[in-house]
């Protein structure tokens, strides 16, 4: 049996919590379940950032799960024109991702940020080769992780410009497998927190070249380490695979690429640094690979003034990102969004939970189809189950249940929101010794909860039922849908097949089930 012995694997704290205050996870998030009158309350200050204060901030989880009504009146923007060639790249087609021309292909996913690292140990790749069996065994088609290492003990980047060609090999293999079991891959380029080194380490590099920079933030800004990063991208893209032998750049595994893990910016609220960032790295990934998507990595957090950030997500305002305004830069293919709502909202109740991941979602497909016209995902959706939280697999796999119905309810009726991927898919500790030192609340272990499988299993069913329509057809479904809101008659335009009709019939029968699994689930377990 292989022994894990990778240092640094996890973003988050591995270790459990202290009593009554969440994981280095919701302290990234920007909230404490400390007492001293701030239990249960969404804090301004971001702990890992260390940017000081524990004023509670913010409404209650109760005002905050309040139902919403949508303001939206503005029509959709144009339609994007189709970029996906007949080569296996995934390109956009208005809110739709195509591939082969226009064929639409929607992702139920997963991350997995260890793969790089695991498959950098002979000894350790059974556990890629694994992860991705089962994933593919579940109809997963969309794998999220990193490709960077940033300094540390075991970088794929030890210094600026310098690779450790052991860990590029790994994520050689990585490709190389997911490419063998149909598993595209969402790879991001680094991190706004210092696991595996991030920002942080880009600055202090700099810091060692003699640069004058104070602090973690000075990463959007410095010319010195935005030279760095550029380089770290032509890097990466131009990379060319030692067992495949095709370029990162060439190769249609390879879904797109992720700027960076979650970016936020204490040292500037208004989201400008972000902004200019994201302005500047998006068009420079786009010269050096102008084949594949880009996207910047957001959570979803609406900027000051932005769409409805006041109703949901007021302490969101501090953390330096535009949901709509960054989103809209030249180079960025798609949005994405995180759901932690029970992290978001500590101490808060199952139901009203529930009622702000119902609101939060459907503003941002509000926000996404009226403002961006591109297609959503929600790269990371998770809940946490350590033992002082009180959460159980039960409740863990009634939020699976919400999120996936809402990503099939959008991607049936030609909506944005089009996939998602959980954080995070981990393997069985009988697989790789050490694997459960990985464990940090929110992992998913397919054969350890055959609930959790059956309904990602189903999930996965179902999207890839929908797979294959001309995207022309799911637009002008799109609008019949937003049309039957408003009190319109539906009306299909004629465009639909009679195979696509016959998808949706059985779809319904597997979505019906597992509503009324879910209501009951909800209404005599959980309560």
């Amino acid at each position: 049996m292989a022994v894990l012995t990778i240092a640094r694997l996890h973003p988050t704290e591995l270790s459990p919590p202290p009593p009554r205050k969440p994981p280095n996870k919701l302290a990234a998030a920007g909230f404490s379940g400390d007492a001293g009158g701030c239990t249960g309350r969404i804090l301004a200050a971001d702990f890992e950032d260390d940017t000081g204060g524990v004023a509670c901030s913010g409404p209650s989880p109760t005002q905050l799960s309040q139902p919403r009504t949508s303001t939206l009146v503005q029509s959709p923007p144009p339609r994007r024109a189709a970029v996906a060639p007949g080569d296996g790249m995934v390109g956009v087609d208005g809110t739709q991702f195509v591939v082969d021309c226009g064929r639409t292909i929607f992702f139920s996913g997963f991350n997995a940020y260890w793969l790089m690292m695991m498959a950098a140990d002979p000894a350790l790749r059974g556990a890629v080769v694994t992860a991705f069996q089962q994933a593919s065994a579940h109809g997963l088609n969309l794998a999220r992780t990193w490709a960077f290492s940033d300094g540390g003990d075991q970088p794929l980047q030890s210094s600026p410009g310098v690779y450790n060609e052991t860990m590029f090999q790994g994520l050689d293999f990585v490709i190389a497998e997911a490419r063998r079991h149909g598993i595209y891959l969402l790879l991001c380029l680094t991190n706004n927190f210092d696991n595996f080194g991030g920002k942080r380490q880009y600055v202090r590099w700099a810091r060692d070249a003699g640069h004058n920079l104070t602090a973690d933030d000075d990463f959007f800004t410095s010319t010195v380490v935005k030279s760095y990063f550029k380089n770290h991208v032509k890097t990466v893209l131009t990379r060319v695979n030692t067992l495949t032998g095709v370029a990162y750049k060439d190769d249609p595994t390879i879904f797109a690429w992720e700027l960076m893990n979650e970016p936020r910016c204490y040292a500037d609220p208004t989201g400008g640094m972000v902004q200019a960032w994201v302005e500047e790295m998006a068009p420079y990934a786009k010269s050096v690979d102008g084949r594949h998507l880009v996207t910047p990595g957001l959570e979803g957090f609406y900027g000051d003034g932005e769409h409805e950030s006041k109703e949901l997500n007021p302490w969101g305002i501090y953390y330096g990102t535009n949901y709509v305004a960054t989103h809209q830069a030249a180079g960025v293919d798609f949005a994405t969004i995180h759901l932690y709502p029970d992290v978001w909202l500590w101490g808060s109740t199952a139901d009203e939970q529930a009622t702000f991941f119902r609101n939060w979602t459907q503003s941002h497909i509000d926000a996404t189809a009226a403002y961006l016209g591109m297609p959503l995902l929600v790269t990371e959706y998770g809940k946490f189950l350590w033992k002082e939280v009180g959460a159980n697999k039960t409740q863990r796999n009634y939020f699976l249940d919400l999120v996936l119905d809402a990503i099939y309810a959008s991607a049936s009726s030609g909506g944005p929101l089009v996939g998602g991927a959980f954080w995070q898919l981990l393997l069985d500790d009988d697989i790789v010794a050490g694997m459960n030192n990985l464990r940090d609340g929110y992992e998913i272990i397919l054969a350890e909860d055959s609930r959790a499988a059956s309904i990602i299993g189903e999930h996965s069913e179902q999207l890839a039922a929908l797979n294959g329509q001309d995207a022309e057809a799911l637009c002008r479904r799109a609008s019949s849908h937003r049309k039957t809101r408003l009190g319109s008659s539906l009306s299909c335009g004629g465009g639909d097949t009679l195979e696509l009709l016959l998808r949706m019939l059985l779809t319904c029968f597997v979505s019906l089930f597992r509503s009324i699994s879910s209501f009951i689930v909800h209404k005599f377990i959980l309560l």
